[in-house]
């Protein structure tokens, strides 16, 4: 099937995957937050490059790229896109960074509730995560625990965020409009990772799990651009995984280790069987929002419980929370901006129609 085909929302359950994607981000931050001596991540133990929790966030930026590049492309309105991205990201996000240091900040402290309240750190914690300048602790909470984070999985959401902005630029730009120019940016992000960031990314820092994430984005971006070109189909994801298999021993063997993943999620999205299970609803971002916070209290309250309760645990109550934040908030949100965004697109068509109906724009101005 070729890939313009299957983007169609009718043809693809690609939110499942997303689903299972927040779902392994517990799976695998149950071996950093609980003491786990011998043990680790299955994953981890397979790949030796990635493991779980990191594998998932790269499938998230990978189909981010695809997805909103191809949105943007299509759809082709500015005001749009930025409204649409913005009630995507942080109404969600604001809810979870509030309810974390009212409420959990509250009951977990070991500080007074006065001083806690009053503390330089948990305003903080509120005003520049929310500004995507990610803060991981509150006064007094969870300081005896392995892990000391409130919620350790935000440190994504701003390399998210900047992803999108640069997409915009290129837009912008008129980059995307020119398929070749286009085509040599993206690669240009894919090899820039592989030289440790010396000619784009200079700026990130030297963590594998961080400098990977542009070539995923980049790679679901690039199969948008080519979308009229490239067949989803099962010998294409024969021909990735043989690549990887063969180039086992390379120092960039994961590059096509992603390359097979991300192909093989495409091709698995467009089987009826999986599209038959496709969600109603979209609960990944909640999952993924709530999931550590409720790690982080079930190894409070349920440690001697071990690995598995945790992992299992989580994954109920933050399916739940990810259910109720669709309903209550990401719902809504997006209702909304889409809303505003059609509010804004019929207002500038007015204004300009109103400028050239009394002459304040001349007919050669709207070439």
């Amino acid at each position: 099937m070729l890939l313009r085909e299957l983007l169609k929302k009718e043809n693809n359950n690609l939110d499942i995957f997303r689903v299972l994607a927040a779902l392994l981000v517990i799976y695998g931050h149950a071996y950093a937050i609980l003491p786990n001596p011998g043990r680790s991540d299955v994953i981890g133990r397979l790949l030796g490059f990635d493991y779980s929790g990191s594998l998932a966030v790269k499938v998230f930026f990978f189909l981010s790229g695809l997805v909103v590049t191809n949105s943007l492309m299509g759809k082709r309105n500015v005001f749009q896109f930025v409204i649409s991205r913005t009630f995507r990201i942080w109404p969600a996000f604001i809810v979870v960074l509030m309810v974390s240091s009212l409420l959990l900040g509250s009951l977990f402290t070991s500080l007074p509730l006065g001083t806690y309240f009053m503390h330089e750190k948990m305003h903080d914690y509120v005003t520049h995560t929310g500004l995507m300048s990610v803060r991981y602790a509150l006064p007094g909470v969870f300081e005896d625990m392995t892990r000391s984070a409130v919620n350790g999985s935000l440190w994504s959401i701003p390399y998210e965020v900047a992803a999108y902005i640069i997409l915009l630029c290129l837009f912008l730009l008129r980059v995307l409009d020119v398929r070749p120019a286009a085509t040599f940016v993206f690669l240009l992000i894919l090899v820039d990772a592989a030289l440790g960031n010396t000619i784009l990314f200079t700026w990130l820092p030297d963590n594998a799990e961080v400098i990977t994430l542009a070539p995923c984005f980049a790679f679901g971006a690039l199969l948008a651009l080519w979308k009229d070109r490239v067949t989803i189909s099962i010998s294409l994801c024969v021909g990735a995984w043989g690549l990887y298999w063969m180039l086992d021993a390379s120092a960039f063997n994961y590059y096509f280790f992603y390359a097979a993943f991300f192909l093989s999620i495409l091709y698995l999205s467009g089987l009826e069987m999986v599209i038959a299970l496709k969600p109603k609803v979209d609960v990944s971002y909640g999952v993924y929002l709530w999931g550590w916070p409720t790690q982080q209290v079930f190894a409070y309250f349920f440690v001697d419980y071990g690995l598995r309760f945790n992992q299992l645990g989580a994954m109920i109550v933050a399916l739940l929370l990810g259910w109720a934040s669709w309903h209550l908030i990401e719902k809504r949100s997006m209702r909304f901006g889409s809303k505003l965004s059609r509010d804004l697109s019929g207002l500038m068509s007015k204004t300009s129609v109103e400028k050239y109906n009394t002459g304040s724009v001349q007919p050669g101005d709207q070439n």
